[in-house]
């Protein structure tokens, strides 16, 4: 492919500093306001001839425009010592025949004076830091603020170039304001997965005085994260706006869209409120991920009311035909295995419920004199037990429990299988009754507990989850960095192996981490105090077998904890 050729382009900042000497130059013949349009033509032209990304990426190029706002700066600062002058020049008059609301006058026309100055001092400060200072830039701390931990943020460069790559590759641009995949980009950058709330603002002031009226048009757009911080992005064409708003709309499909008169009702929620809405939100998330992973066709569709054990004893709620089908042929290559297929809700019927089924596979292959059988000849010769669980009411509400046996071949069972799993009963003909299972079935859900993981966010909302993945163990661990969780309990596969971080408060703001460590038969308590990033850091490593402190550096407070538990007996 033929590569496209660029156009002429001067770099930064010598492109500045040769428009100021042709600006000052030339207007001293042809007069300041033609060399300003010249100038102005100029850059149009080279924007026009490189259409690209901009040198140095769309990032750096926001805040050198910010160089702009010194017109502005040069303006209030003139007008503030404009009053400056004014004020000086009326003390000197004789001031024996003024009344007091010339004092207020006065006093009145000194604090604009002043909040001039200072408003042109800021703005110029401001305009030069980011220009020439990116790293401290309005820009770049908005991109800092959306990462999981800012503190430790790359520099600069690299920080640019995340939202550059995105924007190069993905954006679309309406007017000032560019939506990538990841990324919205315009006066400031707002992460797309962290917004929660959004708005456009489109209002007309008018401003009437005796001699004359006065309108202007404000365009911006309002961003709420999930930590509740409130970006706003400028625009100069009304056209964009609604368009702008529908593109990320799609590109964040859970996010709200709210009028911008009901924005202001959203940044004055309660902690308690916004914690409820981040729940809505996660379940409303997880719930059209879900259904992207539903297949189209109905023989291939995944039912999530099913969990299957396999023989490894691996627990999965992705339940599908061919996962049915793999596992029987698992349990045939090890010779033997038994899989279970335990509905979330009990199949019921003429009052009684049917609450998993199992399926004990076996195939012997020096019993069948194979030497390297294929995965037709282990179906075609396996056999198969299965064991249907049934519970009943009877008197006084008492539960009956029992059961029922059928023996026969691979292809039935698999059958059998499938049409369970689609929440079919199966025909009872030719199946034995077997004695009660309460008893088996009480010991086999004693023998691993399963793992916990409780989260309290500061306002006090309190979370328990039996089933979590480690992704959301990163989700914890972030929350405890910028302070969405106050707590965060984490027990593992077992119910003794727990890591338990309270947050700091006013009066020592560092986490405090109790763990618990097996020391032959005794299970012995351990406390330490540590930053908030440790703490997370701590808390993925417990997750993932990986945490192997220096336990010299930690408290034994065995004794303390025996004692708790023994008064909350």
């Amino acid at each position: 492919m033929e590569q496209k050729k660029k156009g002429f382009r001067i770099p930064w900042p010598w492109s500045l500093i040769l428009a100021i000497v042709f600006v000052v130059g030339a207007g001293y013949f042809i007069g300041y306001l033609w060399s300003f349009l010249l100038a102005l033509g100029f850059s149009a032209w080279q924007r026009r001839n490189n259409p690209d990304m901009p040198e140095g990426g769309y990032c750096l190029e926001k805040t050198r425009k910010r160089l702009s706002s010194l017109g502005i700066a040069v303006i209030a600062l003139f007008l503030g010592f404009c009053v400056a002058v004014y004020i000086w020049m009326t003390l000197q008059e004789d001031r024996s025949y003024w009344e007091s609301m010339e004092y207020v006058k006065l006093a009145v026309g000194g604090a604009g004076g002043l909040a001039l100055l200072l408003c042109g001092i800021y703005t110029a400060y401001t305009s030069v830091r980011d220009a020439f200072w990116p790293e401290k830039s309005t820009l770049a701390r908005s991109i800092r603020s959306q990462l999981p931990y800012p503190d430790s943020a790359p520099g600069v460069k690299e920080l640019f170039a995340i939202v550059d790559k995105d924007i190069r590759e993905n954006g679309q641009w309406f007017d000032k304001v560019a939506v990538g995949k990841e990324w919205v980009l315009g006066d400031m950058a707002s992460y797309i997965p962290r917004i929660r709330v959004f708005s456009g603002r489109d209002e007309i002031r008018t401003h009437r005085s005796q001699s004359h009226t006065n309108t202007s048009r404000i365009l911006e757009l309002h961003i709420l994260d999930d930590r509740k911080q409130h970006l706003i992005m400028n625009m100069g064409n009304p056209r964009e706006l609604q368009a702008l708003l529908d593109c990320i709309s799609l590109r964040a499909p859970d996010a709200l869209r709210r009028p911008y008169n009901e924005f202001g009702k959203w940044q004055g929620k309660s902690d308690m409120e916004w914690e409820n809405m981040l729940r809505e939100y996660r379940v409303k998330q997880g719930n059209r991920e879900m259904a992207a992973f539903q297949p189209r066709k109905q023989d291939a569709a995944v039912n999530q009311n099913m969990t299957l054990t396999g023989p490894d004893g691996s627990v999965t709620s992705r339940v599908t035909p061919d996962l049915i089908h793999q596992t029987l042929l698992k349990c045939l290559r090890d010779g033997e295995g038994t899989l279970s297929l335990v509905p979330g809700c009990p199949i019921e019927q003429y009052n009684v419920r049917y609450v998993e089924l199992e399926c004990f596979a076996t195939f012997y292959e020096d019993l069948e004199g194979i030497e390297e059988p294929s995965a037709e000849d282990m179906i075609e010769l396996g056999e198969a037990e299965l064991f249907l669980k049934t519970t009943a009411t009877g008197e006084a509400g008492k539960n009956l429990y029992s059961g029922h046996v059928l023996e026969t071949d691979i292809r039935t069972a698999e059958e059998i299988l499938k049409g369970w799993f689609q929440g079919v009963i199966p025909n009872m003909k030719g199946w034995q009754a077997t004695p009660m299972w309460e008893k088996k079935e009480q010991e086999k859900r004693r023998e691993v507990p399963p793992p916990h993981l409780a989260l309290m966010s500061p306002s006090g909302v309190f979370q328990s989850h039996d089933r979590f993945t480690i992704e959301d163990v990163e989700v914890a661990s972030e929350g405890l960095v910028d302070g969405s969780y106050q707590m965060v309990e984490l027990v593992l596969t077992g119910g003794y192996l727990l890591m338990r971080i309270d947050g700091g408060n006013k009066m020592d703001g560092r986490c405090t981490v109790t763990v618990t460590r097996p020391d032959g038969a005794t299970l012995r308590f351990f406390k330490n105090q540590c930053t908030h990033r440790q703490a997370a850091a701590w808390l993925l490593e417990f997750a993932q077998g990986k945490f192997a402190p220096n336990w010299n550096e930690w408290k034994d407070c065995t004794r303390q904890a025996e004692r708790d538990m023994a008064h909350k007996k």
